[in-house]
């Protein structure tokens, strides 16, 4: 993978960032994660299907909101798979955002990009 350019984000987000998306049809983030090699070697696991699951739930550990999006990004650590995000995501960008509820932390339900308010719906609930 590359250290910089556009690369597949996974962005934890709050309640906040979500509304500014949905008012704005921009997103405001500065860090991420994604499936960087490093990250990935210390998985035994070569199913990037699999291997992006376990990174929405590296992401939305603290805050059960995550926006993916295909965004320019640095790379800040890649064992860990930080990403630095160095500009303003346009909604074009964002492919899908995942939220949980807080009775099932670790159970993302996938919503397009144009529903930020049902995932809100959802992650309150």
């Amino acid at each position: 993978m590359r250290k910089n350019g556009p690369m597949r984000v996974w962005i934890p987000v709050t309640v906040s960032q979500v509304k500014e998306l949905a008012d704005s049809n921009v997103l405001t983030a500065q860090t991420g994660f994604s499936v960087t090699d490093s990250w990935a070697q210390t998985w035994d696991e070569t199913d990037p299907e699999v291997l992006e699951a376990e990174i929405l739930q590296v992401a939305g550990v603290d805050s059960r909101l995550v926006v993916v999006a295909e965004c320019l990004g640095e790379v800040q650590n890649p064992e860990t798979g930080q990403i630095l995000i160095s500009n303003p995501i346009a909604k074009a960008q964002i492919q899908a955002i995942f939220a949980a509820s807080a009775a099932e932390p670790e159970d993302f339900l996938w919503f397009g990009p144009t529903e930020p308010g049902e995932a809100l719906v959802w992650h309150s609930s």
